[in-house]
Order: C-alpha cells, then structure tokens, then sequence
C-alpha cells in the first residue's frame, strides 16, 4: 500500500508540474483586416505587431494556433462573439465586445485623430466642435465607451471603409474622419492622400490595444499567462521596437508596390502609345489603298 500511494504521489506531482499541453484543435488566431502596422492582410496572411504578438505569445506557452484572416474586420468580431475566432491580436475595449471576450492587459496605446481636408479646417477644441457637421469613420470602428456614445447620442457619421472615407472627405461631402492614428498615417500614404489632408492636433480621445479571447473558446484560462507575458515584453520594451519594425515592413511592402504599378503603367502607356501610332499608319496605309486608287469593286464594278 505504501508504494501505491508514493506511486501515485509522485504521478500527481508529475502532472501538477509538467507544462500544459492541447490536445483540442489549433487556437484560431485573427484581427483587423485593414490596421497596418497592427494587423493586415498580405496576401492572405495576417500580418503586424499584434499577429507577431499574439505568434510569440503562444509559441512560448507551447499553444497550438492557426493564424487566418477571416474576413472583414466585422466579420472577425462576429466570428469571436459566435466562437469562430479563438483569438484578436488587437481590439479595443468596449461594452458590446466585453459582453463575447474577455480582454487581456492594454498592451500599447493609439491616440484616435480628426482628419479633415486640406484647407478646411475648423477650431477643434472638444467633442462638441463636430455637432453639426458630417463624419465619417470606418465600418465596424469603436474608440471608446464615452466616444462611442457621443457619436450615436450627437453627432452624424457614417461607418464607410477607409478609402470611400477618405473619398468623401476630398469631395467635400465629409467635413471630417474620425480614425486611429496609424490607419490615419497609412491610409493617407496608401490613398495619396498625404498632402491631402491635415490632422488636427489634438487626439480625439486614447484607446488601448488588447488581446482578447471569445468567452466562447475552451482557451479562455489562457489570459493569466498571456498578461504575464505581456508584462515581461513591455518591460524588455519589446512591443516598441516591433512597432516601429512592422511599420518598417508594411511600408517597404507599399514601395515595392508603388514601384510595380509605376512600372506597370509606364509599359501600358507606351503600349498604347506604339499602338496607336501602328493603327495611324495602317489607316493612312488603308486610305491610300482604297480611296487615292481607282480599284474596282468586288463584281468589276467602279465609280466611274
């Protein structure tokens, strides 16, 4: 009997101490679509600080998880509320979304901007200076409970995406966009909107980023770990340095596009250019054949 119970002592100790291990599916991993340097789709792939994050967070916790974008930025906050999606790298915190995940500690923070035309500015000195006036923002956005409720109970603004935004604002029929800053820097880069338009100086409010879990999802006791993590890469000054590096990245990635397409259309329009020139000559061409010779017709008939 002694033996039986050492044995199953040290079973127990055993398991107690050994590292977790998942024997359930990978944890489902997503974010914004359209938030770079947060999250963004290249090609398919998420990528950015929170998706980087959210890899070497789990990779260290030896967490399987399966990385994806799943579709729009809506699409993912539905997909977390019916437990679809495991995981957001990165979500702001607001009531609604408390109701379907819980949030890990803030991680970084993003001050949230007014972006207005260039020129057509206004004094800007609270949330109240947008009452009257048209806004826009992008679809499925929050920046906060207090703002949140602002919008709804003051003001009038659309929910659009990023580039009929912007669209709007150029064509005067949007006098401002409310938007995080780094979609706002990058956006205006993607849109060559950069000399377009003019942020005002003050942030409109400062929201945090999160990680969260669906409160739907067998992972849900994962977020002690991950706080602690966090903690530890914030301390290392980590999540800084990924900042600046993803910024880095997604914006080589713009260049190379940028130069892609500059190429693209300097060999469509020289293209164009030898054709029409080719298809002048061949009409000159064809107008000498036809009309400054007297030719018969197919039946051997002519004008004459």
């Amino acid at each position: 009997m002694h033996f039986k119970s050492l044995l199953f002592a040290v079973l127990t100790t055993i398991l107690l101490t050994a590292p977790p291990t998942w024997a359930t599916a990978p944890m489902i991993v997503s974010g914004n679509p359209d938030s770079p340097p947060i999250s963004w789709d290249k090609n398919g792939k998420l990528m950015g600080v929170g998706p980087e994050l959210a890899t070497k967070i789990l990779s260290e916790l030896k967490v399987p998880l399966s990385l994806q974008v799943a579709g729009s930025w809506q699409q993912v906050q539905d997909k977390t509320r019916d437990g679809a999606v495991d995981m957001i790298v990165a979500a702001y915190k607001n009531k609604e979304r408390q109701a379907y995940m819980d949030y890990s500690i803030p991680f970084m923070e993003s001050p949230v901007v007014i972006v207005v035309k260039k020129g057509s500015s206004f004094p800007f000195s609270s949330w109240k200076s947008l009452v009257g006036k048209k806004g826009v923002a992008h679809s499925g956005e929050s920046f906060g409970e207090k703002l949140d409720a602002f919008i709804k109970s003051d003001l009038n603004v659309d929910y659009l995406p990023y580039e009929r935004a912007f669209q709007m604002l150029a064509e005067d029929t949007a006098d401002y966009l409310i938007i995080d800053l780094f979609p706002a820097i990058i956006y205006s880069k993607l849109l060559n909107a950069e000399d377009k338009v003019e942020f005002f100086d003050t942030p409109a409010s400062i929201q945090h980023f999160h990680i969260t879990i669906s409160k739907k999802s067998p992972y849900l006791k994962l977020l002690p770990e991950i706080n602690k993590k966090l903690k530890q890469l914030q301390e290392q000054k980590y999540i800084k340095k990924l900042i600046v590096e993803q910024y880095k990245q997604w914006n080589r990635s713009f260049q190379e596009r940028q130069r892609f397409f500059a190429r693209q259309k300097a060999m469509a329009n020289q293209e164009q250019t030898r054709f029409n020139a080719g298809d002048r000559d061949r009409g000159l061409d064809n107008l000498a054949r036809f009309i400054e010779r007297d030719m018969p017709y197919m039946e051997g008939s002519n004008f004459h």
